[in-house]
C-alpha cells in the first residue's frame, strides 16, 4: 500500500480537481439518457438608489433547486420581500423541470416561514448549544 498523507489546506487548483472527479462519477452513476447540469439562481433585491436589500442564492442541479441562502435586510422584513423571491426562485424551477426545491434552516431563521411556503421538514439535526435545531426542508413541485 502507497504511503498516503492528509495534509490540512489545499490550493484552489486541488479544490476544483477534487470537484471535477467527483462530478465525472457523479455523471457516469446517472441513468442513461440523464442530461447533467447546474443552473445558478441568484436573485437579488435593491431599493431605488441599486443598494442590495436582499436575496436568494441557489442552484439547479439533478432536477432540483437547492435555496443555500435567502437573506432580506431586516428593515424590510415581514413585507413579502423574502415570499417574492421563493416564488420566483419555484417559478424558475418548474420552468427547468425540477422535481423539488430544498433547503436546510436553522431554528432560530425561518423554519415556519418555509412551511407557509408549502416546505415541510423530512429531518431535524439536534445537539447545537443552546437547544438550536437544523431543520432539512423540501417542497415538492410535482
Amino acid at each position: 500500500m502507497a504511503n498516503i498523507n492528509v495534509l490540512k489546506g489545499m490550493t484552489s487548483e486541488e479544490k476544483k480537481y477534487i470537484g471535477d472527479r467527483l462530478s465525472q462519477f457523479n455523471k457516469d452513476q446517472a441513468p442513461p439518457g440523464y442530461k447533467s447540469y447546474r443552473l445558478d439562481v441568484d436573485l437579488v433585491l435593491k431599493d431605488e438608489n441599486d443598494k442590495v436589500m436582499g436575496g436568494l442564492i441557489g442552484v439547479i442541479y439533478r432536477f432540483c433547486l437547492f435555496i443555500d441562502t435567502l437573506w432580506i435586510e431586516e428593515s424590510l422584513r415581514g413585507q413579502g420581500h423574502g415570499k417574492a423571491l421563493v416564488i420566483d426562485a419555484e417559478r424558475i424551477a418548474r420552468e427547468e423541470n425540477c422535481l423539488f426545491i430544498h433547503l436546510d434552516t436553522f431554528s432560530f431563521q425561518a423554519p415556519d416561514f418555509y412551511e407557509s411556503l408549502g416546505f415541510k421538514s423530512f429531518g431535524v439535526l439536534d445537539g447545537y448549544p443552546g437547544d438550536l435545531k437544523r431543520y432539512y426542508m423540501k417542497k415538492e413541485l410535482i
